[in-house]
């Protein structure tokens, strides 16, 4: 039986159905490889010699972007914040704002084990100094990259917020009295960068980091805004985030009525989960908290964009 019209007709069809396919299929590819190719791995190095494995997630907003620093817990790494980090450079839902995030390996963690002196930085065998240099030196470094994007007005670094789980949370909070300690120079902003602070489950004192010292500082306890997240069903975990919240509701002013994101916001969860869980996990939908405190505390305030220049 030879083929009929018919035949060749619905043939044509069903080849130009599968080259559509194809290329949708290709450009769709193509599409996700040019993202991730925006996604920049990059190294820091400390000035006490640490060589600090980073990530840099670069935002399409220009100066308008808010600078999203991750923190991770302690035995942990950068790569764990990965798809948060993603949701925030890239968001799903229509009028989110695209964020410019670094996710760091604080030192002794990931890809940030190697110092000057030879000496191999464990996790698990970490001295007291070893957490404080975290502060002074690791977190100096990502400062340092942060004003070089500034300046390439590829973000707004006096938009700077900090998110940190566990002893992330810690060394956030430490750094962000730091940053408020900086003599304010007449033609140079060198510090008060940091206005928000997402912390999960801090402990009020951690790895030689205890909360008393930094939370008595003024910039901390009113000048950034706070949101505070943390599995109530721990005792520990309630106590602590209780305590640190007690300390900052005093410099804050309580919520006006309606308001949708206060300065200073508390948030257990019913969970025994801690820290990193309750930031990737799901359940209990962290994103777009995270997106409201990010848009009404540091996106929608008139924070101005400066040139900077990197401190020596």
């Amino acid at each position: 039986m030879r083929p009929t019209y018919q035949f060749f007709r619905l043939l044509g069809l069903a080849i130009c159905a599968i080259a559509v396919v194809l290329a949708t299929s290709q450009a769709t590819l193509a599409q996700r490889s040019s993202r991730t190719a925006d996604i920049e791995d990059i190294k820091l190095q400390t000035k006490d010699g640490v060589r600090l494995g980073a990530t840099y997630y670069p935002s399409s907003m220009g100066k308008e972007a808010v600078p999203v620093v991750m923190l991770h817990d302690h035995k942990e790494s950068r790569a764990i914040f990965h798809n948060l980090a993603r949701m925030l450079q890239e968001p799903n839902e229509s009028g989110q704002n695209s964020h410019a995030v670094v996710t760091v390996d604080l030192r002794g963690h990931g890809e940030s084990t190697k110092a000057a002196s030879g000496r191999e930085l464990e996790s698990a065998r970490l001295k007291t100094r070893d957490f404080r240099d975290m502060v002074t030196y690791d977190m100096e470094a990502v400062r340092k990259f942060l004003v070089t994007k500034n300046d390439e007005a590829a973000l707004n670094l006096n938009k700077l917020c900090l998110l940190g789980s566990g002893l992330g949370a810690n060394v956030a909070i430490y750094w962000t009295a730091v940053d408020w300690s900086a003599p304010k120079l007449p033609r140079i902003k060198q510090g008060q960068d940091v206005k928000g602070l997402f912390l999960s489950s801090p402990s009020w004192s951690s790895h030689g980091l205890p909360l008393n010292q930094p939370l008595r500082h003024p910039g901390v306890q009113s000048e950034v805004s706070v949101f505070l997240v943390y599995g109530e069903k721990i005792s520990k975990a309630k106590k602590d985030a209780k305590t640190i919240h007690k300390n900052l509701a005093r410099h804050h002013p309580k919520p006006k009525r309606g308001e949708k994101m206060p300065e200073l916001v508390a948030w257990p969860l019913e969970t025994e989960l801690q820290a990193t869980k309750l930031l990737v996990n799901p359940q209990f939908k962290i994103l777009p908290h995270l997106n409201r405190f990010i848009g009404a505390r540091l996106s929608a305030q008139d924070y101005e964009w400066l040139r900077r220049r990197v401190r020596n």
